[in-house]
């Protein structure tokens, strides 16, 4: 589903200027990352985030520490790792007219046969992909993807089942490589009957404590929460909050 929900004009500011400097860090950490070193130990750069906004959104100087690619595990890693990749390739990180996109080819028969592109031997095809986007990015890292679907909230029925492991917000603390899950509906976020009210789901790849701020990588979404210019996936800055509109969260396992 698409992300946008309706922000304060100071809310799309502050999420603007949040998104362009997490992008950046995320990046430059990804990078340190990837370097050789001469230990074999995981590496877990640490990671400067602009944080501190002033009415109107514009950032003052100010920053937290948190964890970057974080993980407390490779498989994590990796999916921040393939999920950053992801954001950056431009030959399938932004959809096309009616919903046409790379991911739900990827999945065929994920929604409908209507589309035209072909990338790398897929053909696109036409749906609300967030879905298919995360599933995507958990499979190529070497996490189990059985029973997900393209519904967002397949990944809260898949982790009932096995594939995976449900926590409700507030009972949990987020880490990079969980796929996130919101609902838009208004009111208190919520599953609904067995997931069915989950609008859209995203891969964190970081989070801070302090403010609950969430770093996401989301499919089918647009750059800012105002909701201007054509949806891909994009860096997002999330709130682990009732106003953030999450529901929980899923935490990987390895195939």
């Amino acid at each position: 589903m698409s992300s946008t929900a309706n922000r304060t004009t100071a809310d799309s500011a502050l999420d603007s200027a949040l998104e362009s400097a997490l992008e950046s860090a995320l990046e430059s950490a990804l990078d340190s990352a990837s370097r050789p070193t001469r230990t074999p130990v995981f590496r877990r750069p640490a990671v400067m985030l602009l944080a501190t906004a002033l009415a109107g959104g514009a950032l003052a100087a100010g920053s937290l520490t948190t964890t970057a690619s974080a993980a407390s595990s490779p498989l994590r890693a990796d999916i921040v790792k393939t999920a950053t990749v992801e954001k950056n390739n431009p030959q399938h990180n932004r959809e096309k007219a009616d919903n046409c996109n790379f991911y739900s080819g990827y999945w065929k028969p994920s929604g409908d046969n209507i589309c035209s592109t072909s990338t790398g031997g897929v053909k696109w095809r036409s749906n609300n992909w967030c879905a298919d986007f995360v599933r995507y990015v958990w499979k190529k890292s070497g996490a189990k993807t059985s029973k997900i679907d393209p519904w967002a909230g397949s990944f809260y029925r898949a982790a009932k089942a096995g594939t995976g492991t449900w926590h409700e917000r507030g009972s949990y603390v987020p880490k990079p490589g969980d796929a996130v899950l919101y609902d838009w509906d208004g009111g208190k976020p919520s599953l609904g009957t067995n997931g069915w009210d989950v609008d859209h789901v995203g891969v964190v790849v970081n989070y801070s404590p302090i403010g609950k701020k969430l770093t996401t990588i989301e499919g089918n979404t647009t750059k800012t929460s105002s909701g201007g210019g054509k949806e891909g996936v994009f860096l997002r800055a999330r709130s682990n909050t009732e106003r953030g509109d999450v529901v929980g969260y899923v935490s990987p396992e390895s195939r």
